[in-house]
C-alpha cells in the first residue's frame, strides 16, 4: 500500500512538473512570435528573424516525392505505426518516423531565402492519415477490412505556393568576387593545359628550346587569365544567397508553418493553457495524496 501510494505520488509530481514546463515553453513560443516583427528578405538583418511568404521550388530542382503517398512536394514527414495487442493491452507502436531535409525557398516579393528544415518544428495543413495491411502502403486509400487496418500511416507535406511562416537564424552568404572567380578559373585552365604539355610548349615556347621558361609561363598565365575573365563576364554576377536555419540558441525556436503568425501564436497559447490545466490537476492530485495518506 505504501509503495503504491509512493508510485502515485511520483507520477502526479512528474506529470505536474513536466506539463508546467511544457506550458511555459509553448507560452514562450507564442510571445516570441508576437514580439518579433516580420522582416522583408531584401532588408532582413543578420540573426534571428521572422519571414512570411510563399513556398517555392529552387530553380533547376525537381520536386520531392513524399515517401508514402508519392505526392510532389517540397518537404515531407511521415510516420508508420502498427497496431499491437499484448494481453489485455493494445496500442499503436511507431515503426518509422522520418522527415526530409532538402532545402526549399520562401519568396516574399523582395527576394528569396533558402529554408533548411533540419531540426525545425514544422506545422502544415497538408496532413493525411490512413490505414492498410502492409508496412508500406500501396495507395492512399483506407483498407476496410478489420485485418487490413493493422498499419496506420501519417504523412505531412509542404507544396509550392503554400503560404509560409518561418522564424529562425537568417544568414546571407556572399559569393566570391569577380576577381576571385577569375583567378580560380585561371588556375583550372592552366591545369587543363598542363595535361597536354607538348601542346603547351607548341603554343608558348617563344625561343624554341622545347621548354617553358618563367617568361613564357607568365605569357601563358596572362592568356589563361584573359580567358577566365571572359567566362566570368559572360556568366554574369553571382547573387548573395540568403538562408534560414536552426539557431544554436535554445531561447530562439525554429518554426516553419503554413499559418499566419497571429493564428500560430494563438495555437501555442491554447496548447499552453491546456498543459497548464493538466499540470494543475496533477498538482492537486499530488496534494490530495499527501494529505490523505490512507488512500
Amino acid at each position: 500500500m505504501i509503495e503504491e501510494r509512493a508510485f502515485h505520488l511520483a507520477i502526479a509530481g512528474v506529470v505536474s512538473v513536466v506539463c508546467a514546463w511544457m506550458s511555459l515553453s509553448q507560452l514562450r513560443k507564442a510571445r516570441i512570435i508576437e514580439d518579433t516583427p516580420t522582416s522583408k528578405i531584401r532588408s532582413a538583418h543578420q540573426g534571428y528573424v521572422e519571414l512570411t511568404g510563399f513556398a517555392a521550388l529552387p530553380e533547376d530542382d525537381a520536386p520531392l516525392l513524399s515517401q508514402l503517398g508519392k505526392q510532389a512536394c517540397l518537404w515531407f514527414r511521415y510516420k508508420i505505426e502498427r497496431y499491437e495487442r499484448r494481453g489485455k493491452n493494445s496500442s499503436w507502436r511507431t515503426l518509422e518516423n522520418r522527415s526530409s531535409e532538402r532545402p526549399f525557398l520562401i519568396k516574399d516579393g523582395t527576394g528569396n531565402c533558402f529554408i533548411y528544415p533540419e531540426r525545425a518544428e514544422v506545422s502544415t495543413f497538408r496532413k493525411t492519415c490512413w490505414h492498410g495491411s502492409e508496412r508500406y502502403p500501396t495507395s492512399m486509400t483506407d483498407s476496410h477490412s478489420l485485418f487490413g487496418r493493422r498499419y496506420r500511416y501519417t504523412e505531412e507535406i509542404l507544396c509550392s505556393d503554400d503560404l509560409l511562416y518561418a522564424i529562425g537564424l537568417f544568414q546571407t552568404r556572399h559569393p566570391p568576387s569577380d576577381q576571385q572567380r577569375s583567378n580560380k578559373r585561371m588556375s583550372e585552365i592552366l591545369n587543363d593545359w598542363k595535361q597536354d604539355y607538348d601542346r603547351l610548349v607548341e603554343r608558348f615556347d617563344r625561343n624554341g628550346d622545347g621548354e617553358i621558361d618563367l617568361e613564357e609561363w607568365d605569357l601563358a598565365r596572362q592568356e589563361a587569365l584573359r580567358a577566365a575573365e571572359r567566362e566570368t563576364q559572360k556568366a554574369g554576377p553571382t547573387e548573395p544567397v540568403n538562408t534560414l536555419s536552426y539557431s544554436p540558441s535554445r531561447q530562439q525556436p525554429y518554426i516553419i508553418a503554413t499559418s499566419e503568425p497571429e493564428s500560430l501564436s494563438k495555437r501555442f497559447r491554447y496548447y499552453s493553457a491546456g498543459l497548464l490545466a493538466v499540470s494543475a490537476i496533477a498538482a492537486a492530485a499530488f496534494v490530495w495524496l499527501m494529505i490523505n495518506p490512507s488512500h
